[in-house]
């Protein structure tokens, strides 16, 4: 089963738009739009998306009008904003449709946290779940596949599918398992997962109960 969502680069500059989509491929499928109309077009064309990529400067108007057409349809979607323009009145504009705001050239760092916290969103409904699976991947250095596992558990995500999407052997993912779990200085994917658990639900603020992860590093 491949992943059915994905990542929108929406950049009107044909090689940045590729380099960026290079990215995200590694991660998740990307689609590119070079317009806003276009970036429109394929937003009313998929009902989910993993998140949003986009330039202010397009040929048929600004990117945060693609923005506010992601908000429309996916409020909570995580959106990132990219341009040459270094101007308060654009951070101010990105900020208040809740996207974030980098300025070109972005690091390949800034992408790939960005990329980070928008699987986590993918795969939790919680949102306070998914913002502690992102302070763990930071506090713990975790790559963008250790932190996609940790919220696939949260998520109950079949350990089946995960290998499907992945695209791996139970082994190698037995072994990524193994290779989090020592950052995070923790015996199993299970402990973890209820750490995650019981730290939101201290906090008043996750709806989802305590429960063993389908993807038990067995």
């Amino acid at each position: 089963m491949a992943f059915l969502v994905g990542f929108l680069v929406v950049e009107d500059e044909p090689q940045a738009a590729e380099s960026l989509a290079r990215l995200l491929e590694r991660c998740r499928p990307t689609e590119t739009a070079l317009t806003v109309r276009e970036a429109k077009a394929r937003l009313a064309g998929k009902a989910a998306w993993t998140g949003v990529v986009a330039d202010l400067g397009l040929p048929d108007g600004s990117g945060l009008d693609v923005v506010r057409c992601v908000r429309q349809r996916f409020p909570l979607l995580p959106v990132l904003v990219l341009t040459g323009m270094h101007d308060r009145d654009s951070i101010n504009r990105s900020h208040e449709l809740r996207a974030e705001f980098v300025v070109k050239p972005a690091s390949e760092p800034d992408l790939m946290g960005f990329v980070r916290r928008a699987v986590a969103f993918e795969r939790i409904s919680d949102q306070r779940l998914a913002v502690l699976v992102d302070e763990l991947a930071r506090q713990c250095h975790f790559t963008v596949r250790e932190t996609d596992i940790v919220a696939a558990a949260l998520g109950n995500t079949p350990r089946k599918q995960l290998l499907d999407q992945f695209g791996v052997t139970d082994n190698t993912l037995k072994s990524q398992i193994r290779g989090l779990l020592r950052k995070a200085d923790h015996d199993s994917l299970d402990t973890l997962v209820r750490s995650i658990l019981r730290e939101a639900l201290e906090g008043g603020e996750a709806s989802a109960p305590i429960v063993v992860p389908s993807l038990l590093d067995d």
